[in-house]
């Protein structure tokens, strides 16, 4: 299992990120952490890593090339993504493994994810609640483990997309009809602060409509086989 980090300007949270990897009770085997043209002090908290850790540095290029670098480095049979502010549950990857062991078609597995906000959002965070969009939600970049090989039929991620490189991958996926599974728990806890608050309503709704698109395609499969 490896485990793909991509980081910019990531002091402030990355060792909490770092330290969620780390604690798992089924730790990936490698943990790389891209750092993408960094300029505050990413590096000063790579390096207290860096018995455990692999890091590169790129120019800056975006989170999808960050992501891809990683994979391409990557050699174990899983990748498993994690943004460089956000957290896993210690029993995540441990979770996910026992799907892919359960299921050898299985191409990539998803959870669900809780949101968190730090308290410059907070006001945002108090209108959400209205909206449901606080409570526990489908899938997220951070929640994904994917076969590598499933990279090499699909193709890696779009680089050119800003914030939709892994929601394309996702429709890739989803026209060649790869079996994938999403646990029901919530094993990734994804922080929204002032940084990347803007991205969260179009995000959720992404993927709001993917797990009605597979609980269709399941009902569907279902049906036949009944």
């Amino acid at each position: 299992m490896s485990c793909v980090i991509p980081v910019y300007n990531g002091e402030r949270f990355l060792s909490e990120s770092l330290d969620s990897v780390l604690a798992q009770t089924h730790p990936p085997s490698e943990i790389i952490v891209v750092d993408d043209g960094s300029t505050d002090g990413t590096q000063a908290v790579v390096e207290q890593y860096s018995d455990k850790v692999t890091c590169t540095r790129q120019a800056n290029a975006g989170a999808a090339a960050a992501r891809n670098r990683g994979i391409v480095m990557a050699s174990g049979e899983f990748v498993a993504l994690l943004d460089a502010d956000d957290l896993w549950h210690e029993h995540k990857l441990a979770r996910q493994l026992e799907r892919f062991n359960a299921r050898p078609t299985l191409g990539y597995c998803t959870t669900y994810m809780q949101n968190f906000w730090m308290d410059e959002v907070r006001d945002e965070a108090r209108r959400l609640q209205d909206s449901g969009l606080a409570k526990p939600q489908p899938g997220a970049g951070s929640t994904i483990v994917a076969r590598r090989s499933l990279f090499n039929q699909l193709g890696l991620l779009n680089a050119d997309l800003k914030n939709r490189d892994i929601q394309e991958w996702i429709l890739r996926a989803e026209k060649q009809a790869v079996v994938r599974e999403m646990l029901p728990d919530v094993l990734v806890y994804r922080r929204i602060h002032s940084a990347n608050n803007s991205r969260l309503r179009s995000e959720e709704e992404f993927f709001t409509i993917v797990k009605a698109s597979l609980d269709r395609r399941n009902k569907t499969k279902s049906g036949e086989d009944g």
